[in-house]
């Protein structure tokens, strides 16, 4: 039954090539930086 799950987080990071992690790990920078920006930019509610 473990065989039929769906893997939705994996390690990127857990990879022994050094230019494939080196892209990994800046792929996720700038992913998170996007995500930050993004919920910069929406209005917060009035208290």
């Amino acid at each position: 039954m473990a065989n039929n799950a769906k893997v939705v987080c994996r390690n990127v990071f857990k990879n022994h090539d050094k230019a494939a992690f080196t892209k990994a790990y800046t792929l996720k920078w700038a992913e998170l930086i996007n995500q930050y920006e993004k919920n910069k930019r929406k209005a917060t509610p009035v208290r």
